[in-house]
């Protein structure tokens, strides 16, 4: 910050940052303009429109941000007035969501209720973490129940809603996870991470998609056992700052709502397993309906009377959460060959 303290002006500041090639590229391309508009810009050649200054403000490097939004003022007083950001940011959940919440949970039929709450809390989220849907995804994974005797061996994502540059529904990425992520890690430990910078070092397990520039995740407990988890990205650097953790921690709690208790598992008997890489584990979902319809016409034989749709699901489930540790067990092993085995097949 201190190399930053002579600018006088944001077309200054903008210059100062912008010397740095690293940093010319990076805003360059989450501006989606040429790098040199950012020095026509810098020089007061020319003057960002509207979306364009937005953006730019959105992408700023969060130790400059202060500075820049000071300077910004003088040339844009609506616009940062519209904009103060963090001094805005609605700091608790409206008391209305509450109230919508106890409804749901008091007047929707149990076979509805999972699903209405779970789509009710993330648009809720995603409004309220993005409103200006500057780029934002939330999913909610849940842990897979295990078969008698087992421990709960992976989480598997069930639901997630997002803003562009992500499809709204993000139904191509239900997936299955384990102690290789970063949700598996909070889920195993129970507590909430958050990774600032996806270019910084960090101890944790982190596998990035495209458009993510940093991440947070936030295991989801109702009487202290684990049913899943919140995994929030975003576009921004350094997004995730105190009030924003804070408010995802409290959606975090209100998810635990819609599990029952035989949803929820002890500490004790969780034990993830390392699922394969998302690239491996994506034809495995392609004939997840046709599956669904054996398994159910097959039990329903079984029992003589049709089966519940949840106890169908839950089977696939485990079916698929079978079949992927065996693709990644197999992984493993294929990993730790020797070259001259793998040569010699």
């Amino acid at each position: 910050m201190d190399g930053h303290q002579d600018a006088e002006t944001w077309q200054a500041l903008l210059g100062q940052l912008i010397a740095q090639p690293q940093e010319r590229a990076r805003l360059s391309e989450a501006i989606h303009v040429r790098p040199v508009t950012l020095q026509r810009w810098a020089e007061e050649i020319s003057r960002p429109r509207e979306g364009n200054l937005r953006a730019l403000i959105s992408n700023i490097p969060a130790e400059a941000y202060t500075l820049f939004m000071h300077l910004l003022v003088k040339d844009f007083p609506e616009l940062l007035q519209e904009r103060l950001p963090e001094e805005r940011f609605i700091e608790t959940i409206p008391s209305e969501f509450y109230a919508r919440i106890l409804s749901n949970l008091a007047l929707t039929p149990r076979a509805l209720y999972r699903q209405a709450t779970q789509d009710l809390l993330l648009q809720q989220a995603l409004q309220h973490l993005d409103p200006n849907r500057e780029g934002l995804s939330i999913t909610l994974a849940v842990c897979t129940p295990p078969r008698a005797g087992q421990k709960v061996r992976s989480l598997h994502e069930v639901a997630g809603l997002a803003t562009p540059p992500w499809p709204y529904h993000l139904t191509d990425k239900f997936l299955f996870l384990g102690d290789e992520s970063l949700i598996g890690y909070a889920v195993v430990h129970a507590h909430s991470i958050t990774i600032d910078d996806r270019e910084g070092m960090t101890f944790f397990p982190a596998h990035w998609t495209e458009h993510e520039r940093s991440a947070a995740v936030f295991p989801i407990l109702r009487q202290a056992r684990i049913a899943g988890g919140l995994i929030v990205s975003s576009v921004q650097e350094a997004f995730f700052t105190l009030p924003r953790m804070a408010i995802l921690e409290a959606y975090a709690h209100l998810a635990a709502c819609m599990f029952e208790a035989e949803d929820c598992f002890a500490a004790e008997d969780i034990e993830l397993n390392i699922m394969p890489a998302y690239t491996l584990q994506r034809p495995y979902f392609a004939g997840f309906t046709r599956r669904f319809l054996r398994k159910y016409a097959e039990k329903s034989a079984e029992d003589g009377h049709p089966a519940s749709f949840a106890q169908m699901r839950q089977l696939v489930w485990q079916d698929l959460e079978e079949v992927l540790l065996q693709v990644s067990a197999q992984a493993q092993v294929e990993r730790t060959q020797p070259i001259s085995e793998k040569e010699g097949k």
